[in-house]
């Protein structure tokens, strides 16, 4: 299935397609999801509180507004994604998605090893990020 879903948004992107944005981290292209590798961002559909939810949203537009300057690559997922495929995007200009989202303030970064991912941020602490909300 793997495959399959790698030849589908393959030829999606050589096509040009434009992914929808789910959340701060996650896309959709023709119809399969991909997590965006190497920054987590915080959780729209299951926030731990309000906070995090208004940075969730943050994030989410924030994707949204430059998807079309993001170059993505597909990449091996080092841990299960729920079935999601990964993807590494770089900016038009070569810097990083991750470091963009970072640097904002709306994610954090989060690299995973094959077989563990470090531990998720608690955003709902005051010591989150949080200069990018407004």
């Amino acid at each position: 299935m793997t495959m399959l879903k790698e030849l589908i948004i393959s030829t999606a992107l050589a096509l040009g397609q434009t992914p929808s944005i789910t959340d701060g981290d996650t896309i959709k292209l023709s119809g399969v999801a991909i997590r965006l590798t190497d920054y987590d961002s915080p959780e729209l559909f299951s926030p731990k509180c309000p906070r995090e939810y208004t940075w969730a949203v943050a994030a989410k537009r924030e994707l949204g507004r430059i998807i079309g300057q993001v170059k993505l690559e597909l990449v091996p997922c080092a841990y299960y994604n729920y079935g999601r495929l990964c993807a590494k995007g770089t900016l038009d200009n070569g810097k990083p998605l991750a470091e963009h989202m970072i640097a904002l303030k709306l994610a954090v970064p989060y690299v995973c090893e094959p077989g563990r991912c470090p531990k998720k941020v608690d955003w709902c602490k005051p010591a989150a990020p949080s200069s990018a909300v407004k």
